[in-house]
């Protein structure tokens, strides 16, 4: 076991490759195996390490990683290692296991966040770019599956809160809604419903009304008049389930977001997806239940 503290550069390497701490943890265990004047790749020192070759790509980020940091070199035979690299390997193999157990079994986040996105459509530049970027965006989900995740863990109630809601976004709904457990509440709120001539009215609240009241779902409006002739309404994107999860994002339940744009959000869990839980309810207690 690695006893000797890690030097001020050791820290610096520990910080940069955390991010993968698991990974970087096995690679850099299984190079200590390995002859240290060879060149490797990332493909030789996943079968080194006994790695999938669906973590070649990650591999390959961890390897541009470590150069930068002065870790490694990339020469033309290969990736090989800086003057006295070899050595450092087990203690800073030892110190990144630390920092995943702690990360995975000890440290528990008041709040947890996921990044979630929908790509714009194939051929996409963006996703081009993305790729490009490797494991730095690895552990983007897609927002499609993570709302099916979340409300399929729901077990007291889903609520749905859009501004804009198309005959597209109508289908969508009633699919997600069908990954819902039975007799979990479910909730949809929509604004503009006492006026189907303005331009934001919801006209998927017209396909899909029959069903919704069928099914039991309940509709709220939250499109109340003011004094001064304006209105208060709502222009946030939410999907709560229970109040321990939560999605605030860009992405609206209609074609243009679900099938065209990019749009990112976060999925909450813990103390920041209880305040979403709570601004909700009191976005219900203001608005009108919708027959």
């Amino acid at each position: 076991m690695p006893t000797q503290k890690l030097t001020a550069f050791e820290q610096t390497v520990l910080a940069g490759l955390a991010e993968k701490a698991g990974l970087a943890a096995a690679v850099l265990e299984a190079w200590a195996e390995l002859p240290a004047g060879s060149a490797q790749s990332a493909r030789s020192l996943i079968d080194a390490a006994q790695l999938g070759v669906t973590e070649e790509g990650a591999t390959q980020g961890l390897l541009e990683r470590s150069a930068s940091l002065g870790l490694i070199e990339l020469t033309p035979a290969g990736y090989k290692l800086r003057n006295g690299a070899h050595e450092r390997f087990p203690r800073l193999a030892f110190a990144l296991h630390a920092v995943e157990h702690y990360r995975s079994s000890v440290h528990h986040d008041a709040t947890v966040t996921q990044v979630v996105l929908t790509k714009p459509p194939r051929p996409s530049v963006l996703e081009q770019e993305l790729s490009a970027l490797g494991w730095r965006t690895a552990e983007l989900e897609a927002t499609e599956h993570a709302f099916h995740g979340m409300v399929r863990a729901a077990r007291r109630r889903v609520v749905v809160m859009t501004p804009f809601f198309d005959s597209t976004g109508a289908a969508w709904l009633k699919e997600l809604l069908s990954y819902v457990a039975p007799r979990v509440e479910r909730t949809l709120i929509l604004r503009s419903l006492e006026d189907n001539t303005r331009k934001d009215y919801p006209f998927g609240f017209d396909a899909i009304s029959t069903w919704l009241k069928a099914q039991g779902v309940r509709v709220f409006n939250y499109s109340i008049p003011r004094r001064d002739g304006g209105r208060e309404t709502f222009h946030a994107k939410a999907v709560l389930c229970d109040c321990g999860i939560a999605y605030l994002g860009s992405s609206n339940v209609t074609a243009a977001s679900l099938e065209h744009s990019m749009e990112m959000g976060v999925v909450l869990q813990g103390r920041a997806a209880t305040g979403v839980a709570e601004v909700i309810d009191a976005v219900l207690a203001a608005s009108t239940p919708w027959d």
